[in-house]
């Protein structure tokens, strides 16, 4: 499934109107935005007022800032502060938690192999992670 919104109105650093298809169809497969026998583009699309959905872009910054927590520590996000986000959640993280929970992984895999615990995926990224470590060794030997 695709997406149901399209940008249909614009006005940089201020809003963004959306035009979102009705019943979470594919964006163009219930309000046409071309006709498919000619090619031509059509705008009725954009004026389907019942599909608006308005985004405020300085309202969405102020509510980020007062509402979004780090999931690792809980603490707020300073104002314009970088926020990660990982593989289509809602949770996000500070740059310095987000460090901290891509070591802790590594070292989860790295404890599942030396455990034998590990499975298939695990043990792949524990071995690329010791091949790296061994290559770094090996350049800082030569160079010393």
């Amino acid at each position: 499934m695709h997406d149901p919104d399209v940008v249909a109105f614009e006005v940089r650093r201020l809003f963004t109107i959306w035009h979102r298809e009705p019943d979470g169809h594919d964006s163009g497969e219930v309000c046409q935005h071309y006709d498919r026998a000619t090619g031509r583009v059509l705008n009725g699309w954009r004026w389907h007022v019942r599909h608006w959905r308005v985004q405020v872009l300085p309202w969405q910054r102020v509510r980020t800032w007062l509402v979004d927590r780090c999931d690792h520590c809980g603490y707020r996000f300073h104002w314009r502060e970088a926020r990660f986000g990982y593989q289509s959640t809602d949770r996000l993280w500070h740059d310095p938690c987000m460090s901290l929970r891509h070591v802790r992984g590594q070292l989860d895999d790295l404890t599942r192999k030396v455990l034998g615990t590990a499975d298939w995926d695990a043990n792949w990224r524990a071995e690329h992670r010791l091949s790296g470590i061994e290559a770094q060794t090996a350049e800082v030997r030569d160079r010393g």
